[in-house]
């Protein structure tokens, strides 16, 4: 009996440690998963939630941070996305890419019109191409212009300035062709008229806008050094010492550009003063053996 107790009483510390391990090993593996979620949040940014607002014109700006050698690749499939939409919910309106005196100093955008209702997700769908091409986001801007109270002052200024013409041109009609009042009746309506024209072109202005969603994407390289991201400790420490090494070569060269002439002002010195003090220890030599 006491032997069973024995047995027993190991086996239960044999689960208990083994269920440990179990609870260590399932710790570190949600440490490491907790780990990739936070470089993944990192790198997409922070969760912007734009909700719907009538009559507020939105424009985005993404700036993303790229390998050199990936930013082209990205930047095609950005347009192939945009053109796979279609015209009517997706028009590339310009783009532009130029390599600097470094073949790593590349500078790319992209701009687009999209249909106010994808613009959100298109811009989501353009990190998660960024991500997976080892990039990251540097900045998000997205702006709203109140479009749609615009347009409300727009209508309720149209509406009063109709009813002045209205009762200008009532006047008008009651008065003679040679009435003195007519002159200047005349310029106050045509002054009106100017105004409700330019408001009608303000008011498409703002109806385009909320017709249409502006977005720019802007590419440039990752601030690395060697492979190694800027921000680690290795690639700061790589980075000072590539500082230090220029600035010592710097000031190297100042040295040789200021004091190179006097140094070679010297050599010739010395090398005259050898020639002089050769030649006139040579003539005693030529008298004593004449």
């Amino acid at each position: 009996m006491r032997g069973k107790a024995i047995v027993i009483v190991a086996l239960a510390l044999a689960g208990c440690a083994k269920g440990d391990g179990g609870g260590d090993a399932a710790a570190s593996e949600m440490g490491a998963t907790d780990s990739v979620a936070a470089e993944s949040a990192t790198a997409r940014g922070p969760g912007i939630a734009i909700t719907a607002a009538p009559g507020v014109a939105f424009r985005y700006a993404y700036d993303f941070r790229l390998p050199a050698a990936r930013i082209s690749s990205t930047q095609e499939a950005h347009a192939q996305a945009c053109e796979a939409l279609g015209l009517a919910r997706c028009r590339i309106t310009g783009m532009h890419y130029a390599v600097g005196r470094d073949a790593s100093d590349i500078d790319a955008s992209l701009d687009f019109k999209l249909d106010p209702g994808i613009a959100r997700k298109f811009g989501t769908g353009g990190i998660d191409a960024v991500i997976k091409a080892g990039g990251k986001i540097g900045s998000v801007d997205i702006k709203g212009s109140d479009a749609g109270g615009a347009i409300k002052a727009i209508d309720d200024a149209s509406a009063r300035q109709r009813a002045d013409l209205a009762r200008i041109e009532a006047q008008l009609a009651k008065l003679s062709p040679e009435a003195r009042d007519r002159v200047t009746l005349q310029e106050q309506a045509d002054a009106l008229r100017q105004s409700l024209n330019a408001n009608a072109a303000s008011k498409g202005a703002q109806q385009d806008s909320l017709a249409t969603t502006p977005m720019h994407f802007d590419y440039g390289t990752t601030d690395s050094f060697a492979g190694f991201d800027a921000a680690s400790p290795i690639g700061m420490a790589l980075a000072l010492g590539a500082q230090s090494f220029l600035a010592a070569l710097g000031l190297l060269t100042i040295v040789l550009a200021g004091g190179l002439p006097w140094a070679l002002l010297a050599l010739a010195g010395w090398w005259l003063w050898r020639q002089v003090r050769a030649r006139l220890g040579a003539a005693p030599q030529s008298l004593a053996q004449g």
